[in-house]
């Protein structure tokens, strides 16, 4: 708990059987009251190990990034809800810091993108940081928001009555979730700040943004998905 409420931590999961054990200790801290890993159709062990952990395992059918996150924040019982990835990119201790901000922002979201934060062979080269920087200016200018440096960074904090506000407009399935959040929490005027967080290599292969093509294309998604937002072209 943290002053008295509940924390629910979010882990959406598609074959991360190499490191979902190692992320749920991690993340075991005493403040987190519940995790909460979404099997998203994994066909390796997943499941299975995750069993054998004191984390609660429910399954999403629809594929995608943003189906596993919205069912995660369906089924999560705490005020405070925590998204993180289990692939040994993010470091438990950093929930302190996005909690330090929960008392004065709603929606806390971390930025992969500073330098003294960015781990050995961690996936954020000059290319991905500032792709992510310009991606995030470009959010934040068109709708007025709070400064942001990386859109795609997937370890944030909602309370639940921000949450309240904006779970019935979410429509992403996949990985523009991302974005579409921000926006969603910018366009009610819900209290945010960034702040930056430890980023360290992945352990196995991303599914999204192992290789440039593919980071340059989720990249122009993005930008397509804030474009359509702001000019209601959706």
């Amino acid at each position: 708990m943290w002053k008295r409420n509940r924390i629910s931590l979010i882990f959406p999961s598609y074959n991360e059987e190499e490191n979902i054990v190692e992320a749920i200790k991690d993340f075991s801290l005493p403040e987190i009251d519940e995790i909460i890993v979404v099997d998203n159709n994994s066909t390796d062990k997943t499941e299975e190990k995750v069993l054998n952990t004191s984390a609660k395992l429910i399954a999403e059918k629809q594929q995608g990034y943003g189906f596993a996150i919205r069912k995660g924040l369906k089924k999560a019982t705490g005020y405070y809800l925590i998204i993180c990835e289990p692939d040994g990119t993010f470091v438990g201790k950093d929930v302190y810091k996005l909690l330090a901000y929960a008392d004065d922002y709603d929606f806390v979201v971390g930025t992969r993108t500073n330098k003294q934060m960015i781990g050995e062979y961690a996936n954020m080269n000059n290319f991905m940081r500032w792709g992510n920087m310009g991606v995030g200016k470009l959010l934040s200018f068109l709708f007025k928001g709070s400064p942001l440096t990386d859109v795609g960074c997937t370890f944030r904090l909602i309370n639940r009555t921000a949450l309240n506000k904006i779970q019935k407009s979410f429509k992403c399935g996949g990985p523009e979730f991302s974005p579409e959040m921000i926006i969603l929490v910018f366009r009610e005027g819900i209290r945010t700040i960034e702040i930056p967080i430890h980023y360290r290599a992945r352990i196995g292969t991303s599914k999204i943004t192992g290789k440039r093509w593919k980071a340059i294309k989720l990249g122009m998604s993005m930008i397509g998905l804030i474009l359509r937002m702001r000019f209601s072209l959706r």
